[in-house]
């Protein structure tokens, strides 16, 4: 199991301190810290755990629940979030399905563990907490400080990058440590924004290619805080989260958010190369990889390039462009 937060401690920490950040959203993000050693510990305890028991559905649901402000899981069921008043109920629900749908159109996969999980999507959870997680078991999603960050399930991207944590769990189980958790986290970046994509029949060329657009506040904007963290420049100023883009730049005392542009970048670039649709290649490759044998818990960056390299040559055999696009991306950021 895997305990991960879309936004990572290091963004908490610097808008904790940065004066452009209103008194009340410090506050908000001071408290969010307060979770990392918690979650931190949880992910150990995890680790002894068996997995959730597959359901073997055919069809899989989703359901959403309501904390009410308190940081009790999965608290008070919506019956029909659909048909509720409640904005972010309806997100959740909807983004998630949303999510669920492209596995299933894209991937012939039946849900996150692909026997017909049961997706369950906590909202309201705690106060104006500006972040989201997967606890390896389901999702939560806090309400935003209100300035910074909007709602936490405006974005489809966040959300699909949260459920995308379970996707990992389920197939390439790579630990939240070192180059496999900088892995993990832009495995779901990248199907997260794969998701957001396809919903919008966007091709390589005219996605956005950030995460968290859609849930950036009104005093993020006016300092140009335009996103969460961005594929196409992991080093953009308009980005929250300043990332690594080249392994030379790779901080082995850093959060798995703070190295995963450099996997993130290196799919970007092989996408934008080839063009058209990022799932019907490149997604392709990624999920083959996380799904094949040669995956394992602590997988690095050099390890996934060639595991990548290997599923384009086997899932597009004459078509040797598709893989030597990917390797001039794998070389372009470093790893290879």
């Amino acid at each position: 199991m895997c305990i991960c937060q879309g936004v990572s401690p290091s963004v908490l920490s610097w808008l904790c301190e940065d004066p452009r950040v209103p008194s009340h959203s410090q506050q908000a993000f001071r408290s969010a810290l307060a979770f990392v050693d918690r979650w931190q510990g949880l992910r150990e305890a995890y680790r002894t755990l068996p997995p959730p028991e597959r359901s073997l559905s055919t069809q899989p649901d989703v359901f959403v629940f309501d904390c009410h402000n308190t940081e009790s899981v999965p608290g008070k069921i919506i019956p029909t979030p659909e048909n509720c008043t409640d904005p972010t109920a309806f997100e959740a629900l909807s983004y998630t399905r949303n999510f669920i749908v492209f596995m299933d159109k894209i991937f012939a996969r039946n849900s996150l563990d692909d026997a017909g999980f049961t997706v369950i999507s906590s909202v309201h959870y705690s106060r104006s907490y500006p972040n989201a997680f997967w606890n390896g078991s389901q999702t939560a999603f806090g309400d935003g400080d209100g300035l910074i960050f909007k709602g936490m399930t405006n974005a489809d991207d966040f959300v699909g990058h949260e459920l995308a944590h379970g996707l990992t769990q389920y197939t390439a189980k790579l630990k939240y440590e070192g180059e496999a958790g900088a892995l993990n986290e832009s495995i779901s970046d990248i199907f997260g924004s794969m998701a957001r994509q396809w919903k919008r029949r966007w091709t390589a060329e005219t996605a956005d290619w950030v995460i968290g657009s859609d849930m950036m506040g009104t005093v993020a904007i006016q300092n140009n805080w335009l996103c969460l963290r961005s594929l196409k420049d992991p080093m953009a100023i308009s980005s929250l989260s300043k990332q690594a883009m080249h392994y030379r730049d790779y901080n082995p005392d850093g959060w798995p958010h703070d190295n995963s542009g450099i996997s993130n970048h290196a799919f970007f670039l092989a996408a934008q190369a080839l063009g058209g649709y990022s799932w019907e290649s490149y997604g392709r490759v990624w999920y083959g990889a996380m799904t094949g044998t040669e995956i394992h818990p602590l997988t690095t960056f050099k390890e996934f390039a060639s595991i990548t390299l290997d599923e384009a040559r086997r899932l597009f055999p004459s078509a040797r462009h598709v893989e030597q696009h990917l390797k001039g991306a794998w070389q372009a950021v470093g790893v290879i």
